[in-house]
């Protein structure tokens, strides 16, 4: 065979090999992007709930059985791609229209759940059963009683702040939430907690009386200094906020009946500090209850108008008494 037929037969070969290679590759391409486009019966507005620690061929498996996907083996591979083969998120996702493996691999990833978040504005001080009003009024079907009974444990390490959470959010995730935060907040004085001759539990305790009877950094601090030098001399706090925790009563409507209240809480009753902490107090609260000011004063009162009027002794407490609550 002459050269010019060999050239030809080469060429003819390899056009065939190029053929066979594009056909293959189209093949792949027809395929992948078949694969790719959501099922044809793709359910209308379906809720898949991914549990945490579900392995990602699980999660594919479940995609396909729910009419999400075409194929596992697609998704799974789109997942890798994204980077996100240990990264998929639990959560409960929301489809509500068709859409392709990739965009339920992205969103998988990314936790775009497909819900919408509701703001929750926890403010500094509350208690646990206030802080389950404001999430049974702003999240529908809420359940506030089940969130309660996790929380009344956790008072005090509730930490107060702005959150968003999915309108499906369960309570034992707002919880924890609440208590990461807490950790996280409170990082900068772990060390002067640590270093603190009182123990972090009793901190949370105090700063939350002094969350309640002070509104700033100066009186917070002086009257931090009084209670814990209570503490120390053995007598009781006698300090109100307790009484709105287990009465729902302020300072104002108490009665000389109210302050005989049995209860653990009744600090007029009983020396040293609640059983638990009254309320969730916020990072000031927690730093100056660490940073109390030494003052020659025992007692302390609130004015109407919320200024702080201090006394040495009985006999000065009395008179401020009738200086400023009359």
């Amino acid at each position: 065979m002459s050269f010019l037929g060999k050239t030809v037969v080469f060429i003819r070969r390899h056009v065939a090999y190029a053929i066979i290679v594009a056909v293959i590759v189209l093949s792949g391409l027809v395929t992948t992007v078949f694969y790719s486009l959501p099922p044809s019966n793709f359910p209308s507005s379906l809720k898949v709930m991914i549990a945490k620690n579900t392995s990602l061929g699980q999660i594919a498996d479940q995609l396909v059985r729910d009419d999400i996907i075409r194929s596992a083996f697609i998704f799974k591979v789109y997942t890798y791609i994204l980077g996100g083969s240990r990264k998929v998120m639990a959560g409960t996702y929301v489809f509500d229209e068709p859409q392709s493996a990739l965009r339920v691999a992205y969103r998988t990833i990314t936790g775009n759940q497909g819900l919408s978040r509701v703001k929750i504005i926890v403010p500094e001080g509350i208690a646990s059963y206030d802080i389950a009003r404001i999430l049974d009024k702003n999240i529908p079907d809420f359940d506030a009683k089940s969130f309660l009974q996790l929380a009344k444990p956790k008072e005090g390490y509730l930490f107060p702040d702005t959150y968003y959470f999915y309108d499906n959010v369960e309570p034992a995730e707002v919880v924890n939430t609440m208590v990461d935060n807490f950790d996280k907040k409170t990082a900068s004085i772990d060390f002067l907690m640590t270093i603190s001759k009182r123990s972090e539990a009793d901190i949370i305790k105090m700063a939350s009386i002094v969350e309640r009877e002070a509104v700033n950094t100066k009186d917070r601090r002086l009257v931090a200094g009084i209670l814990w030098k209570r503490i120390d001399a053995g007598m009781p706090l006698q300090v109100d906020p307790p009484f709105f925790y287990f009465l729902g009563k302020s300072s104002l409507e108490l009665t000389l009946d109210d302050l005989k209240t049995e209860s653990p809480y009744n600090l007029y009753l009983n020396k040293g500090l609640p059983p638990t902490a009254i309320g969730n107090p916020g990072l000031d609260a927690i730093s100056d209850t660490l940073h109390p000011t030494d003052s020659p004063y025992w007692f302390y009162l609130s004015d109407k108008d919320g200024t702080m009027h201090y006394a040495i002794n009985h006999e000065g407490h009395l008179a401020n008494k009738d200086k400023y609550l009359q």
